[in-house]
């Protein structure tokens, strides 16, 4: 089994300034997404990350109820559990 991909945590000294306070900023909001968490170790990636889901999923110009049905398909059609 291969092992899991750490987790960042807000207080990590090695991670950016703007990394720690976007972790920091999930945290007191009571959010978790363990995606831009693993991310957070390597910021290039979370960089990209988030241009695209900035402009996937906030920038969109499609309505929230459409796009919801499309998230809802490929999760049924990709047979993901959540």
């Amino acid at each position: 089994m291969s092992e899991r991909i750490p987790l960042a945590r807000p207080d990590d000294d090695a991670l950016g300034e703007a990394t720690q306070m976007l972790l920091q900023g999930m945290r007191d909001a009571g959010v978790d997404f363990n995606v831009i968490r693993a991310l957070a170790n390597h910021p290039v990636l979370l960089e990209g990350f988030m241009a695209f889901s900035s402009a996937a999923y906030w920038g969109s110009s499609i309505e929230p109820a459409t796009r919801e049905l499309a998230y809802l398909t490929a999760s049924i059609e990709n047979d993901c559990h959540y």
